[in-house]
Parts: structure tokens; C-alpha cells; sequence
């Protein structure tokens, strides 16, 4: 690398020292299982394509059921 610290870099130094505390949580991504490094404790995925996937996933999911579930 050139030396520069990107914001990932940064985010897993502070997690390697402070652990799940103090601005800095570790997850792993239900879409694609890939481990992210967040600032924000209620972070899920790890990037905006990842919960782009789940959101459609769940409306899918809702229009099969809304389907299948339909009163006659």
C-alpha cells in the first residue's frame, strides 16, 4: 500500500485496541459474510450493494407470502 490509512484501516486498529466499545464495533455481513468494521452500532451490512440485496430479498419474500396467503 502507499501509506495512506483508509477509514476500514482505521476502524480495525481502534477495534484491535478498544474492542466493541468506544466508536468502533465488528459484524459480519448477513448478504455476503464479508466482516465490516462500523462506527455506528446499528450497522448490518457492509456496503450500500449488500443492503440494497436484503431489502429486495424481503419485499420478494413479503410479495411471495402476500401470494400464497391470499384469502379466497
Amino acid at each position: 500500500m502507499n501509506g495512506i490509512l483508509t477509514r476500514r484501516m482505521l476502524l480495525e486498529a481502534t477495534w484491535r485496541r478498544c474492542g466493541d466499545s468506544r466508536g468502533c464495533y465488528r459484524r459480519v455481513c448477513p448478504e455476503c459474510g464479508e466482516v465490516l468494521y462500523a462506527s455506528q452500532p446499528e450497522a448490518r451490512y457492509c456496503r450500500p450493494a449488500c443492503r440494497q440485496r436484503a431489502y429486495r430479498r424481503r419485499v420478494r419474500f413479503r410479495w411471495k407470502q402476500a401470494l400464497i396467503f391470499r384469502p379466497s
